[in-house]
């Protein structure tokens, strides 16, 4: 992640998912209402008429709640299917009266109205209802009419309901700016972390080379006069360095450029994967589990991919493998990621002592460990001569986690295994 990145705004897709379940819920509540006005009414009130618009009225119900997927887009894009639905329910109405028990399902397309609509469909909707329950009441029997307040009261049941929708799509919109703003500050504070750590890795590695190779060109002069023979190698020294302080550049370049940092976890696993594959031409097998939230932080998915990198790193290096398999596992109290190759292995440190590497010049598996703790999680090695090397990286991700201590590492081998 540098500052270069762009995160996917989060506020649409946010708004749809909260939207769809909302619209579940308010098919779920109408279908008990309707459920429950058949209860409450008289059994022999129950005509073959009212009989069958009951269950035309069931039926839409139950569809548009197991196919919600199709019908909330066609309900969004069409406010005049909402207009069919007060028809059809206002055939109930009339025969099963105003004041019967059916009234307040009747008020349920109102709100889903508010719900789905901006102010002038839901206007029209709540006018459509209105006045089709003044054609019903005016069509009811005289005993069944009931004082003229009562009257007018009823009808406003209808655009109360429709506002009360549209407070809660405000919400919606609220909590998805909220949650932009989150992740904007999230991804300022992820950026300014990667300035810091490309600006420490250029001091330690680019700029020490650069000195190196300076402090070497500056004695150049002199050993050419006095030695020619140390000044060739010398200046066979100053080509390898400059080879080296060039793929450091392209290194800290390529990290600035790298798009897997915006994308989605399992998206930038993928895409990471893919193109190591191709660059290296050893083939990767990528298998994602469970389910992966829109909010993880954007330093988790920064130091996990940067993990999945370096660790493939190495073993285009030094593994010599035919194979690399790749997994990515979401589970409630934390996110798993494992790098398993068939190459050569070699004998990993006593007791996970991933600090020994370090002084044999294996900097590598010591960085990905200081990664891993950055963000509270852990890495696990498992390596043998001949028999590949397995890396696991177990990150706390859960409402509270991370402040009790990063999850166990063996549970981290068992549940990426």
């Amino acid at each position: 992640m540098s500052g270069l990145i762009t995160v996917a705004r989060p506020d649409d897709r946010t708004v749809r998912t909260r939207l769809a379940v909302t619209f579940r819920l308010l098919l779920l509540l109408r279908g008990l209402l309707l459920a429950m006005a058949v209860v409450l009414l008289a059994e022999d009130a129950l005509g073959p008429r009212l009989a069958a618009g009951v269950a035309v009225l069931g039926v839409e119900t139950v569809i548009a709640g197991a196919a919600w997927r199709r019908v909330l887009p066609a309900v969004q894009r069409m406010p005049l299917l909402c207009c069919l639905d007060a028809l059809l329910v206002f055939a109930v109405l009339a025969e099963g009266g105003v004041f019967g028990p059916f009234f307040l399902f009747t008020v349920m397309t109102a709100a889903i109205a508010g719900v789905l609509y901006t102010w002038g469909p839901v206007l029209l909707v709540c006018a459509t209802q209105i006045a089709l329950s003044f054609v019903a009441m005016a069509a009811a029997a005289p005993a069944d009419r009931h004082s003229p307040g009562l009257l007018i009261a009823l009808p406003v049941f209808y655009p109360l309901a429709a506002c009360a929708g549209v407070a809660l799509r405000a919400l919606f919109d609220q909590y998805a700016e909220s949650e932009a703003v989150r992740r904007r500050a999230e991804a300022a504070v992820a950026a300014a972390e990667e300035r810091t750590r490309l600006a420490r890795e250029m001091h330690d590695s680019l700029a020490k080379t650069l000195q190196g190779i300076t402090l070497s060109v500056a004695a150049l002069p002199v050993w050419i006069r006095e030695c020619p023979d140390r000044a060739e190698r010398d200046a066979q020294d100053i080509l390898a360095a400059l080879q080296v302080a060039a793929r450091e550049a392209r290194g800290l370049i390529a990290d600035l450029r790298e798009e897997a940092y915006g994308m989605p976890l399992p998206s930038a696993v993928l895409h990471v994967a893919a193109g190591w594959s191709h660059a290296s031409t050893v083939p990767s097998r990528v298998e994602t589990q469970g389910w992966f939230a829109d909010d993880i932080p954007v330093a988790v998915r920064y130091e996990i991919i940067s993990v999945l990198k370096e660790a493939l790193t190495n073993v285009e290096r030094h593994a010599r493998a035919g194979q690399v398999e790749i997994r990515l596992l979401s589970a409630p109290d934390a996110l798993y990621l494992t790098v398993r190759d068939d190459g050569a292995g070699f004998a990993a440190p006593a007791g996970g002592r991933l600090d020994l590497l370090a002084r044999d010049g294996h900097y590598g598996l010591v960085g990905m460990a200081e990664r891993a703790r950055r963000v509270g999680g852990r890495l696990a090695l498992r390596s043998d001569p001949g028999a590949g090397t397995t890396v696991t990286i177990v990150v706390p991700h859960a409402p509270g986690a991370g402040r009790g201590g990063a999850p166990d590492v063996a549970d981290a081998e068992r549940r990426a295994s």
